[in-house]
């Protein structure tokens, strides 16, 4: 019974050296929530845009491609901010540039995500000139690089044209 009782201590103690020999696992979480994107300051970025503009008789459909600048302020979960752009158009016959600035104001949904209207000006070399309000969406995507996505309404001309567009930008926060 001793020689029993010996043999199984030792077998215990054998079992214990490889069992602290094994490697530990750690389990990272799944997500881990952001501390927040910086809206605040200047930033630079590209956009595109297709618009249909129309007088009742005809409809002219034009794709712009656009340089964006802009600055942004927040307070709390408001953003106040303005941006300029300039950029090239052409509708398959025409083809040109313009540009234009506005005012935005947006509400932080997470610190992530903006929503916004904005309002302001376009013109172009052709002598056009637009008043503009619209609204869009705002998402972070790294800490420093945003895509955004925007309807605008254009209307109050110097023309008898009115119409709608729709625009995607990739923006770089500095």
């Amino acid at each position: 019974m001793r020689k029993i009782l010996i043999t199984m201590a030792a077998s215990a103690l054998m079992a214990t050296g490889a069992l602290a020999a094994d490697p530990i696992i750690t389990v990272e979480p799944a997500y881990v929530p952001s501390a927040g994107f910086d809206w605040d300051g200047f930033y630079m970025g590209v956009g595109v845009t297709g618009s249909s503009l129309s007088n009742g008789i005809v409809t002219d459909t034009t794709g712009y491609l656009d340089l964006i600048a802009g600055f942004n302020v927040t307070f709390g979960d408001a953003l106040f901010g303005a941006e300029g752009w300039i950029g090239g158009y052409s509708d398959g016959t025409f083809s040109g540039y313009g540009g234009g600035a506005a005012a935005r104001v947006g509400y932080l949904m997470t610190p992530d995500a903006l929503v916004y209207i904005s309002g302001g000006g376009y013109f172009y070399d052709a002598g056009g000139q637009y008043g503009t309000i619209g609204a869009g969406v705002e998402f972070a995507m790294t800490d420093n690089v945003s895509l955004d996505i925007e309807y605008k309404y254009w209307g109050w001309s110097n023309t008898t044209f009115t119409g709608h567009s729709l625009g995607a930008s990739a923006l770089w926060h500095f």
